[in-house]
C-alpha cells in the first residue's frame, strides 16, 4: 500500500534530526546519569508476541470490500516467537535516542467459508485459500528529560514508527477454474509523541515505562495509533543486565489512493492492528 501523503513523516523526521544534532553538541564528558540511564546499550530480546488484524481493501469498480479477520476468518496464527532488538544512546543527561526493531511473518491455508471481496478480485465460497501476511516494523523516537534526578527521571519527546505490511492471497475453487493470487504492500510511517518515566528502586533493579500516541488527518491517510511499554531490569555489574518487559500496541487507518502490486489499479482500504508482546531479554551495557 502507497500513498502520496508523507509530507508531515518528513517533517516529523526533519524535527528529530535537527533536536538530535543540537543535544549531540553538549555532551557531557562525565556520565552523571548512571546507572539511571546507560551511555549506550544494546539489547536482545526474545519475545511472545500476539497480533489481531482486521483488513479491508476496497474497489473503484467493486466497491467497499470485505472485513476480513486475518486470525479468524483466514486462520492465521494470533501468536508467534520472534527475536527483537533494541538499542538505546544517552547524548547527555537530558536527551536520549533510542530503537527497536521487530518482523514477523506468517502463513496459513483454510477454506472461505463467505464471498470474499479483496479489491477488484472475488474469492467464492469454500475456495481454498493460502495467506501470507508480513509485519516489519521499527521505531526510532527522541526524549527530552526536564526531570532527572538521582533516583528517577522523567520526559517527553517525538518518535516514527516505520511500518512495512505486506499481505499474499492465493486461492482455488476445485472442479473449476476459478483462481487467482494477488499480492498488496504497504508502508505506513506513523509519527507520535512519547512520554517515558523511569526509576532506579535499588542499585540495581531499574524501572522503566513509556507512553506514545498521535493521530493523523491530513491528505489521503486518516489514522492513529498510541504505543505502551513497562520493563522491570537488574543491573548485573557495569556491563550487563537481564530483565522483561510488555509492549501494547494498537493501528487504526484509513487510506485512499492505494496500489496493487503492479500499480495500475487504485484502492482505498483500512487496518485495524492489535500487536502487543511479553519479552525477556539480556543486555549489554557501555
Amino acid at each position: 500500500m502507497q500513498t502520496n501523503s508523507t509530507k508531515p513523516v518528513h517533517v516529523t523526521a526533519a524535527i528529530l534530526v535537527v533536536l538530535v544534532l543540537a543535544a549531540a553538541a553538549p555532551a557531557e564528558a562525565q556520565r552523571d546519569f548512571e546507572p539511571l540511564f546507560d551511555k549506550y546499550s544494546f539489547k536482545a530480546e526474545f519475545s511472545w508476541v500476539a497480533v489481531s488484524t482486521d483488513i479491508r481493501l476496497d474497489s473503484e469498480q467493486l466497491g467497499r470490500g470485505t472485513t476480513l479477520s486475518f486470525e479468524n476468518d483466514l486462520g492465521l496464527g494470533k501468536n508467534k516467537a520472534i527475536p527483537t532488538l533494541d538499542f538505546e544512546w544517552q547524548i547527555a543527561k537530558r536527551h536520549k535516542v533510542a530503537g527497536r526493531w521487530q518482523r514477523i511473518d506468517r502463513g496459513s491455508s483454510s477454506q472461505a467459508l463467505r464471498e470474499i471481496q479483496w479489491g477488484d478480485e472475488i474469492i467464492p465460497i469454500d475456495a481454498s485459500v493460502d495467506l501470507s501476511f508480513d509485519i516489519n516494523q521499527f521505531f526510532v523516537d527522541y526524549a527530552f528529560y526536564p526531570w532527572v534526578k538521582e533516583r528517577w527521571a522523567a520526559g517527553f519527546g517525538l518518535g516514527i514508527r516505520w511500518m512495512e505490511l505486506q499481505a499474499g492471497l492465493e486461492w482455488d475453487l476445485q472442479g473449476s477454474q476459478n483462481q487467482g493470487s494477488t499480492d498488496v504492500k504497504g508502508t505506513g510511517p506513523l509519527p507520535y509523541l512519547y512520554f517515558e518515566y523511569r526509576r532506579l528502586f535499588t542499585d540495581h533493579w531499574r524501572f522503566k515505562t513509556g507512553l506514545g500516541v498521535f493521530y493523523l488527518k491530513v491528505g489521503d491517510i486518516d489514522g492513529s495509533q498510541w504505543i505502551a511499554n513497562a520493563d522491570i531490569e537488574y543491573l548485573i555489574g557495569k556491563r550487563w543486565s537481564v530483565g522483561g518487559s510488555i509492549n501494547l500496541s494498537t493501528i487504526n487507518v484509513d487510506w485512499k489512493g492505494l496500489k496493487d502490486e503492479v500499480g495500475n489499479s487504485l484502492y482505498n482500504g483500512a487496518i485495524d492492528m492489535n500487536l502487543n508482546d511479553i519479552s525477556v531479554y539480556g543486555r549489554v551495557r557501555f
